[in-house]
């Protein structure tokens, strides 16, 4: 990626209209809200995507179909003479892909090249209103499919001290939910800041609160904070709000966790559980480290311990091992749970993946079958 200060963006006073395109993840989601109440402190106008001078497209490299479809969006706005520039989840080869349609590429924690879009700097801070928390970045899982560790890097937790000021904010705008994001938000790992929770205005950019956190370890004069503490303290406050989180890993669900969601009256009794595949052999391909045994164990823990929970969860259909007799298994394991909600993906081999040497031998219609069988049993109503 290309360093912020080396962007040449014409400085036009006239064209001062932007638009904000999200692909991905609510990680992205609660990007796009702090850049865009960003933008509007340099004194641009959010509009529609026909009117917007400035584009700006947060990606998704999770998939290549994402990817192939941020491509075509971008492409069309560039044939329109519309400037656009694009941030999130970008591996090395795309970015070459994208360099080459003339979009400019730039780092999230670094916007100073925005005033350059303006001649109306506010000098006013504009406070975000987003339901959204980053308690934590990056990933240390690197499941065989997954180019999160590549793109966000390795696991990084936040401050308590800071997570427990943007609650205060957001509850104080009005708004009745609160999302705790990060790639496994139940390894959430961190210390409290000297001065207690809670402890003072925090006016800290969510990268200069991870800067916060160097290298993630213990002091002997220091409590660190888990996820289940976090949940304890996010409890506490006062106010009428539901706290809600994701996404998690089967293999970090502790009992310490299903008891807080079970007994916090503030925390949803709403739990998103990844299985991503019903078959050992897949899973192990996959570098999940459980097995469907485990992890149907595990969901009857949570429904004894938490009555009328809701569980939803991710699939990958046509994984390159995955043959028929995988897939059948698959759909046992939805029989059996009855989940929620599934978010069912297609699988897209990406390169600087372990998978990626799989190739990928299972036709597109045969995932677009398995997909279909999928969503249909999460539909169906009983």
């Amino acid at each position: 990626m290309i360093r912020n200060s080396d962007l040449e963006i014409e400085n036009s006073f006239t064209k001062n209209k932007f638009f904000v395109k999200v692909f991905g993840c609510q990680y992205n989601e609660f990007d796009a809200t702090v850049l865009a109440n960003e933008l509007k402190s340099h004194g641009l106008i959010e509009s529609n995507l026909d009117e917007a001078d400035f584009v700006f497209v947060l990606n998704c490299s999770v998939r290549k179909t994402g990817v192939d479809r941020a491509l075509g969006f971008t492409r069309n706005l560039i044939d329109k003479s519309k400037k656009v520039f694009l941030s999130g989840c970008i591996i090395e080869p795309d970015k070459k892909r994208f360099l080459k349609k003339n979009v400019k590429l730039f780092d999230l924690s670094d916007l100073s090249f925005l005033s350059n879009l303006s001649s109306n700097h506010k000098t006013s801070q504009l406070l975000t209103t987003s339901k959204f928390i980053p308690i934590m970045k990056g990933c240390n899982n690197f499941c065989s499919y997954c180019v999160v560790p590549y793109t966000r890097g390795r696991e990084m937790s936040r401050p308590l001290d800071d997570i427990i000021n943007d609650a205060k904010k957001i509850i104080s705008s009005g708004q009745k939910e609160i999302w705790l994001l990060g790639q496994n938000v139940n390894s959430y790992n961190s210390p409290p800041l000297r001065g207690g929770v809670g402890g003072g205005d925090n006016n800290d950019t969510i990268e200069q609160s991870f800067a916060k956190v160097t290298d993630g370890r213990q002091s002997s004069n220091e409590k660190y904070c888990d996820f289940t503490n976090l949940l304890h303290s996010l409890n506490g406050l006062q106010g009428d709000f539901t706290i809600y989180f994701t996404s998690n890993h089967p293999k970090d669900m502790s009992d310490e966790i299903i008891n807080a969601v079970a007994t916090l009256p503030k925390v949803a009794k709403q739990i998103h559980l990844p299985l991503q595949s019903g078959s050992d052999k897949v899973l192990r391909s996959m570098n999940r480290p459980y097995t469907v045994s485990q992890y149907l164990k595990l969901v009857d823990k949570i429904k004894k311990s938490i009555p009328n929970v809701k569980i939803t969860t991710d699939v990958i259909v046509g994984y390159p091992t995955e043959t028929e007799d995988d897939f059948k298994k698959t759909v046992e394991v939805f029989m059996k749970v009855k989940y929620f909600q599934a978010y069912v993906n297609k699988y897209s081999p990406r390169e600087n993946t372990a998978a990626h040497k799989l190739g990928d031998p299972v036709p597109w219609s045969e995932k677009q079958r398995r997909w279909s069988i999928l969503n249909e049993i999460v539909n169906i109503k009983i």
